[in-house]
């Protein structure tokens, strides 16, 4: 039987990346769009654009390769146990189709 406080852990684990992710997005585009009021060139406007986006992009990729990393820890540990009991289940005799008493 799967440790269910394991499993609560690596949920815990999961609900943390996502909060984290969320919370340097909120702070990232907060000092995007404070740099962006201050600037009066366009040129400049767009290099800082293009460096936000960019590290928008990078820090997405990056973070969701590491919940999804996590999703599969999860579902390994999850559903360990099924594939610790298949070898025993594949070992039991079980009747053919044509042994089983048919009711009708």
């Amino acid at each position: 039987m799967t440790d269910m406080t394991v499993v609560q852990e690596k949920m815990k684990a999961i609900a943390t990346a996502y909060t984290d992710y969320a919370k340097w997005s909120f702070e990232a585009n907060k000092a995007y769009l404070e740099k962006l009021a201050t600037i009066k060139a366009p040129d400049e406007a767009i290099q800082l654009t293009t460096d936000h986006m960019k590290s928008a992009y990078e820090t997405f990729v990056a973070e969701a390769t590491k919940i999804g990393d996590l999703y599969k820890d999860f579902f390994k540990t999850a559903y360990d146990p099924t594939t610790v009991g298949m070898p025993k289940l594949a070992a039991v005799n079980w009747p053919q189709a044509s042994q089983i008493a048919r009711p009708y």
